[in-house]
């Protein structure tokens, strides 16, 4: 018989009215969005590798203090590792330098900040005068984009609409959708975007 894959985790059964997710389902997917190994995580923990193991694949329960210890690993308190809080018992911070950086087109660079726990990532696209998107944006999920920074053009679904700084739009990203700046001016936008696209 063939041993469960520890990277996978298992959905225990388990009282769907207990009022919080499985704490093995919360670690696996925490450490793999970080990219740690079970192995990693113990080290950090000061658990075992096979009771993280089993924690995951929903063999086993866990102690309030062990959870406190495995909530540390990924900056967060039991509340909010389960979900009880809106966040970290610390704030998350983003630093500028920190955050990924791609360049869309000539003109036109995006940074990345990904909260994964939160289900949403935020981007900042700066727009130097006369730069635009070369291609048409459609993903999953809806986008909240503001102008904060001079005047931009939203062409979506085939439509263009202008919005200048503090105008917003929101919409419903499964449509193609770009930017540009038609001004002699630098134009910058930040859009929430609720799902997973960069």
């Amino acid at each position: 018989m063939r041993e469960p894959d520890p990277s996978t985790p298992v959905t225990p059964s388990r009282d769907p009215e207990l009022g919080f997710p499985p704490p093995g389902e919360v670690l696996h997917r925490l450490r793999t969005h970080k990219g740690m190994s079970l192995r990693q995580v113990a080290a950090e923990c000061g658990l075992s590798v096979s009771f993280l193991a089993a924690l995951e694949r929903g063999e086993t329960d866990i102690a309030l203090e062990r959870l406190g210890r495995l909530a540390k690993v990924f900056d967060h308190d039991v509340g909010s590792f389960l979900g009880f809080s809106r966040g970290r018992a610390t704030p998350s911070l983003f630093p500028r330098e920190e955050q990924d950086v791609l360049d869309r087109a000539p003109g036109v660079v995006y940074r990345v900040l990904r909260s994964p726990e939160l289900g949403y990532q935020v981007v900042t696209g700066d727009f130097a005068p006369h730069s635009g998107l070369a291609e048409d944006l459609q993903h999953e999920g809806s986008d909240l984009i503001m102008v904060t920074r001079g005047t931009l053009v939203a062409r979506y679904n085939g439509v263009d609409h202008v919005l200048r700084a503090g105008d917003c739009a929101q919409w419903t990203a499964g449509h193609p959708h770009s930017f540009r700046n038609d001004t002699d001016e630098p134009a910058q936008l930040v859009g929430v975007l609720f799902s997973s696209l960069y």
